[in-house]
């Protein structure tokens, strides 16, 4: 019989005698993550407007957005990493960290409550403002209407009107960027 069939581990045991580990230190060093590593998403609440884009664009539905507690709650577990609510975000509070999410043994979520805003003598226009139309340049596309998380803006093509509902408004500013014409502008009351 030839020798290697009598030490068939002989080769890799003398390889990894004089070679360094391929394993990595990693509680004692930094873990390096690959170049194009999904992360997890994090927010940054205190810009968040509550406009709930991420929420509806998330394929698993693992994010919620509560307007009145000014909560965003993500169940970490459903999330799939995909990046949608990341793109869609208005405000840009959402971005994706690399690493991954601490392991667990139980299915739980993350709720993130924003700050109470300070009292005001004056009540301020929230996250930006609201829309303000020009007329003179509005071609009543209903473009604004369609784009509005809130369903706040109604355009009549007939009748060539075009009404914002003030307290349905979070002034994100999605109706304007989805403008055709440019003809909304943010900073209105």
């Amino acid at each position: 019989m030839r020798p290697t069939k009598f030490f068939p581990f002989a080769h890799t045991a003398l390889h990894n005698l004089f070679h360094p580990p391929v394993t990595t230190d990693y509680p004692f060093a930094p873990a390096q993550y690959p170049e194009r590593m999904r992360g997890h998403v994090e927010i940054t609440i205190e810009d968040c407007i509550s406009c709930g884009l991420c929420a509806r664009s998330c394929p698993p539905g693992a994010l919620t957005v509560d307007r009145a507690a000014r909560s965003w709650t993500i169940n970490r577990f459903d999330c799939v990493q995909c990046g949608n609510c990341v793109q869609v975000c208005p405000k840009k509070c959402l971005r994706i960290l690399p690493g991954y999410t601490p392991p667990d043994t139980a299915k739980h979520s993350e709720t993130f409550t924003r700050p109470a805003p300070p009292p005001a003598a004056s009540p301020a226009p929230a996250a930006g403002g609201h829309p303000v139309n020009d007329p003179a340049r509005c071609v009543y596309c209903t473009l604004c209407a369609k784009k509005c998380p809130q369903q706040a803006i109604a355009v009549d093509r007939a009748a060539k009107t075009w009404r914002l509902d003030p307290d349905a408004c979070i002034g994100c500013g999605v109706c304007a960027a989805s403008c055709p014409k440019k003809c909304l502008t943010m900073g209105g009351a």
